[in-house]
């Protein structure tokens, strides 16, 4: 398989994390569905769910051959990418074990008589939003996974070089989260006239502005003033944030501080 290019990758990693985003998004919903509306669009949730699974398993291939796989980075992106795989192939399982209960709650055509009305505390209801949910949970996940993994790559192809001094800033792990999804541009802020401001992300993820503000803070993250704060105002990083990307992102940075070794036991006396 030909080398692909990185801004390939990372280009076609944010198209699947948003991708997954709005299954995501319609899978909160199923399970609010009237019953004559729940079979067909639960079936087109398992097809969108297992071709994006597909993708993230082509992903994960394509960056496996290519030279990104020889750096650290590149090793943990594509571990990243098996996780978002399996995270889309779990959530197909779900939906799929979620037929039974949908067929059961699917009314027929209309010109045929309609059955009862199915209380919404039936055990097919119950077992229908058991499946749903954690299918749901799973899909919330990937967006977010699949976003990391192209920071990991984004990371691991940087021209950026860190200037001789510079201290890399102390982040907490919510820090540090937020700071992958504004790499990967999926972070807006926003705020109306005389309100405080809000975050949109094109994935769910649970980003407060406070997070954000401590990137401000540090120098790392800014706002795209070419737009009013009323339409959204996207964040970027900073000449800072870019010089310190790569250490910023690979999980190896996480752990950097030591670990003080463990107290020995206690001696008991008598």
């Amino acid at each position: 398989m030909p080398d692909t290019h990185p801004e390939d990758l990372i280009r076609q990693l944010r198209s699947l994390a948003e991708d997954f985003a709005d299954v995501h998004h319609l899978t909160l919903r199923t399970g609010l569905l009237d019953d004559d509306a729940v079979l067909m669009p639960l079936l087109a949730r398992i097809r969108t769910t297992q071709s994006l699974t597909n993708q993230a398993l082509t992903l994960t291939l394509t960056t496996s051959d290519s030279t990104i796989a020889a750096t650290a980075a590149g090793r943990s992106a594509i571990e990243h990418l098996t996780g978002a795989a399996r995270q889309g192939n779990d959530a197909g399982g779900y939906l799929l074990a979620a037929i039974p209960a949908a067929t059961a709650l699917h009314r027929a055509p209309r010109s045929a008589p309609k059955p009862p009305r199915t209380p919404r505390t039936s055990i097919h209801h119950l077992a229908l939003r058991r499946h749903i949910s954690a299918a749901t949970n799973l899909l919330r996940d990937a967006p977010v996974i699949c976003l990391d993994a192209a920071a990991l790559i984004t990371a691991a192809t940087s021209s950026t070089v860190p200037v001789l001094g510079d201290v890399l800033p102390r982040l907490t792990d919510p820090q540090r989260a937020a700071f992958r999804l504004i790499s990967q541009r999926a972070v807006r802020i926003r705020q109306y006239e005389g309100r405080p401001p809000f975050l949109h992300t094109s994935v769910p993820a649970p980003t407060i502005t406070a997070t954000v503000a401590a990137l401000e803070r540090k120098k790392l993250v800014t706002r795209d003033t070419s737009t009013s704060p009323d339409e959204g105002q996207e964040l970027i990083l900073t000449t800072t944030g870019q010089r310190a990307l790569p250490a910023l992102v690979l999980p190896a940075a996480a752990s950097s501080r030591t670990t003080p070794p463990p107290a020995p036991p206690r001696r008991r006396t008598h």
